[in-house]
């Protein structure tokens, strides 16, 4: 997968959510899989869209090194598929966090963005 795509992407995904008023209830529902994960982590709700990228990557990163598990439950909470991040085709920590916490953003998104427009 190209990294240019997935640049392209995020950016796509940051103005579509920064845009939104719905951008509240994105870290509402991010929130709520998180506790549904069993992860005890609190999202500043006062963060902009890159900021809270950036705060979750802090967290995977976090997750993927010291509570492997937690990851796991966290994209199983999100309903993020195992072959989603196969697709990343990397094994180094901080590229696979990136990468997972633009699917975890995307999916979160989708969740409210159908919830509330559709």
């Amino acid at each position: 997968m190209s990294k240019h795509l997935n640049i392209v992407s995020i950016e796509e995904l940051m103005e579509q959510i920064s845009e939104s008023d719905l951008y509240p209830q994105l870290i509402l529902q991010l929130q709520k899989d998180l506790n549904r994960a069993g992860i005890d982590y609190e999202i500043n709700k006062n963060s902009t869209f890159k900021e809270l990228f950036l705060e979750i990557e802090q967290l995977l990163l976090e997750k993927i090194n010291n509570a492997f598990n937690d990851f796991l439950n966290l994209l199983y909470a999100v309903d993020v598929s195992e072959r989603d991040i196969k697709n990343c085709n990397s094994e180094e920590g901080v590229t696979v966090g990136r990468y997972a916490t633009y699917l975890i953003l995307k999916r979160e998104w989708q969740k409210v963005y159908y919830r509330n427009v559709l």
